[in-house]
């Protein structure tokens, strides 16, 4: 009796074990599908969105990530060890861009979101209402005549303009529009040491109902919580923020591609997203769930029925 309750162990345990390494090796054969992490929080989450629906909705994908900055990440995925770029802005480095597609490293996939605007931006509160302080602020030119109301602590005679960020590919169109606008006489050109600098500059002026002016951009959760309006003839050139992915991924995942190619979000959906990502302190991760969701009329049009159905289904798991 005890021999066949011993033999009956070892069978079962070996069942177990074979089971495991059934369900490693099944994990080990899935295609990693990396991603590049840039340094914002908008394409992380997009990132997890296709993450999500890849690892619930396909078979035999897993998902990745590779952190960096832009230029970084679009050689990784021109090297192949990136497979997808989900927001390239394309503007903000044209010459790397239009080259790697050019060269047919890089498949441009089309718009994540159209249009992202850039440009200079001021507080509603400052132009427009009955006790506007700068109700004929209009434009960037309209800035001489306001500029008491943006004193530079460092120099109190002179207005400050926050320019944009040490760094950032977008500060030399910032730095045109300053000198274009021949407004350095009456102004100073300020440049953040970081994007944390630059958006508590705004912040604080703006909980205090005090006038700021400078770059901004859009998707950001910052821009989906503060009402903020852009100066005429500051805006950037409309941003292309496209889905690129390696040449050789059509071949690896087609039925990948097929859903990026209808992957599409606009600003405001991504402001909604940032705004409330760091209002609850969620997770890249936390916020793909909360969109996929709340947002099905967005994402189910980009998958087959079938798929649609078991991310659902996974999502119903999700606490």
């Amino acid at each position: 009796m005890k021999k066949k309750i011993i033999i009956g162990i070892a069978i079962a345990i070996a069942l177990i074990i074979a089971s495991n390494v059934f369900n490693n090796s099944q994990k080990t054969d899935n295609k990693v599908v990396v991603f590049g992490d840039k340094t914002w929080d908008s394409i992380k989450v997009h990132n997890r969105i296709v993450a999500y629906i890849i690892e619930n909705g396909l078979e035999g994908y897993t998902a990745d990530y590779i952190a960096g900055d832009t230029i970084p990440i679009v050689n990784g995925v021109m090297q192949g060890d990136i497979d997808v770029d989900m927001e390239s802005w394309h503007s903000s480095f044209p010459e790397l861009y239009t080259k790697a597609i050019k060269s047919g490293k890089l498949i441009d996939l089309g718009k994540n979101l159209p249009d992202a605007p850039q440009g200079w931006w001021v507080p509603r509160y400052l132009v427009e209402g009955e006790n506007a302080p700068a109700p004929n602020l209009k434009s960037v030119k309209d800035l001489r005549e306001y500029k008491d109301l943006f004193t530079d602590p460092e120099e109190p005679t002179k207005g400050v303009i926050y320019g944009g960020c040490s760094g950032w590919g977008q500060l030399m169109i910032s730095e045109d529009i300053f000198k274009k606008s021949e407004l350095s006489d009456v102004f100073n050109f300020t440049v953040a040491g970081s994007g944390t600098a630059l958006a508590a500059s705004m912040v604080g002026s703006y909980q205090k109902n005090e006038a700021w002016v400078g770059y901004y951009w859009a998707p950001t959760a910052i821009l989906g919580k503060l009402d903020m309006v852009m100066l005429k003839g500051s805006e950037y050139e409309p941003a292309d923020v496209n889905i690129l992915i390696n040449k050789d991924f059509i071949e690896k995942a087609p039925d990948i591609v097929d859903i990026l190619k209808k992957y599409s979000t606009t600003v405001a959906d991504n402001n909604e997203f940032l705004s409330l990502k760091e209002n609850n302190e969620w997770s890249a991760e936390e916020t793909a769930v909360w969109f996929l969701k709340n947002k099905e009329e967005i994402w189910i049009p980009w998958v087959s029925e079938d798929v649609a159905k078991k991310v659902k289904k996974a999502l119903l798991q999700e606490v």
